[in-house]
């Protein structure tokens, strides 16, 4: 079977939709596919490469010369709306790849839609990483506004559904007037194209339920989860000690964007009230939004290697993931599992598909420092437990490799390429 990944970004630029492509795309090669990367060009990168055995073509859409349109010229994403260069683009690409099967993760989706047909040429599969098809921010939240209070309670709630009105009000928040206006109005009108696909796969149950009402009557989503490679154990073992770290094991740990919606401000004061306090290991990205730290006991590290994400979670006493929005999936709670850690994460999304509550770790309403930490404290003081959720939590999270996962989207392509032969 020869597949087309269509994404937005590709190697260099990187991120968990961007990993997942790229840990697919490997095991499917493994598996005895072929496998074409389709994905927009950024900076001086070659139009045309080979990584890792994967071809890599890079393709030039006219979004992407409006530079002003986008908040880091470095990931100029894919509109909402179809491109007309992005098109062309990609119908020379398939005319000359022939793939069986046209496998979407992100809105580059928009500019492939027009271009399928439903009798004939490849089959398309959209996979559905995050909230992007029904919310223009990607997350099915409700503006925060400038509600009142302390900052762990100024926090957005679900959103109901996509509706044109609501979304341009709450789209700008996050995108500015114009351009959240343009993002939230082409995701409208472009509703009537997402019929143009075979399949979706959603990474979550949370993604396919808050996916369903943007779609069309009668469109099919398969849940299967985002993955990760096949050898993090071995990676986490054999990576020396990051230098970073704090001079003892035993640490808290957190891994994502230092954002409210990640929920550092409520990791934050829950630490603060809790009976033991060792260390804090944040390792993500400042935001402006990031809350202030001068605890000399929490350490913030930054453009840290997966190699070394792995190797400090070994070394961590509890992996905390305490989100306060509909987290999609929480590959950063599978990663943890591996390396044996127990989990202590927020009930909210896809995390409820990761962790389970009592075995692998423990769950905690989202936004409640209280709660999260009374968990870690029971945790820290019980080393028995610890140590039987790590090591139960490690089996579970083998289910989220590749090698698991990979036939499972398999036997997606191949049963959606049955239908269509039978129907035509």
């Amino acid at each position: 079977m020869h597949v087309v990944q269509l994404t937005d970004f590709y190697r260099p630029v990187i991120g968990g939709l961007e990993r997942h492509v790229q840990t697919l795309s490997g095991e499917l090669i493994r598996l005895g596919h072929t496998v074409t990367v389709v994905t927009l060009q950024t900076g001086d990168h070659p139009a045309e490469e080979t990584l890792d055995g994967v071809r890599v073509v890079r393709i030039r859409a006219w979004s992407g010369a409006m530079t002003a349109f986008h908040a880091d010229a470095a990931r100029p994403f894919h509109p909402t709306v179809p491109d007309p260069g992005a098109m062309a683009a990609l119908r020379r690409v398939i005319q000359r790849e022939r793939p069986d099967v046209v496998n979407s993760h992100s809105w580059l989706q928009y500019s492939y839609f027009p271009l399928h047909r439903a009798h004939w040429g490849p089959a398309h599969v959209v996979t559905l990483h995050d909230y992007g098809i029904a919310c223009p921010k990607k997350t099915l939240q409700r503006a925060a506004g400038s509600r009142p209070g302390p900052p762990v309670a100024r926090l957005s709630g679900p959103c109901s559904g996509p509706r044109l009105a609501k979304c341009l009000g709450c789209v700008p928040e996050q995108y500015g007037v114009l351009k959240g206006a343009a993002i939230a109005t082409g995701s409208r009108a472009s509703r009537i194209l997402r019929g143009r696909a075979d399949r979706y796969i959603a990474v979550s149950r949370a993604v396919a339920d808050g996916s369903r009402r943007a779609l069309p009557v009668g469109s099919e989503i398969v849940v299967v989860p985002s993955m990760v490679p096949n050898d993090l154990p071995a990676l986490a073992r054999l990576t020396p000690r990051p230098a970073f770290l704090p001079p003892e094991d035993g640490y808290l740990m957190f891994v994502g964007a230092l954002g409210p919606h990640k929920g550092v401000d409520v990791l934050l004061e829950a630490r603060r009230r809790m009976r033991n306090r060792p260390p804090l290991v944040l390792i993500g990205t400042p935001r402006a939004d990031t809350p202030r730290i001068d605890d000399p006991e929490v350490v913030i590290a930054r453009n840290i290697s997966s190699a070394q994400v792995m190797a400090s979670w070994l070394r961590a006493s509890i992996a905390v993931v305490p989100s306060a929005w509909s987290e999609p999936m929480g590959l950063v709670a599978v990663e943890a599992m591996l390396a044996g850690r127990p989990v202590v994460a927020s009930d909210a999304g896809g995390l409820r598909d990761v962790v389970q509550h009592g075995v692998t770790g423990l769950i905690v309403p989202p936004g409640a420092p209280g709660a999260l930490a009374a968990a870690l404290d029971s945790l820290l003081e019980d080393l028995e437990t610890r140590q039987r959720m790590g090591e139960t939590g490690r089996l579970h999270a083998r289910k989220f490799e590749a090698a698991a996962l990979a036939p499972r989207v398999v036997e997606v392509f191949e049963d959606v390429l049955r239908r269509r032969r039978a129907a035509s």
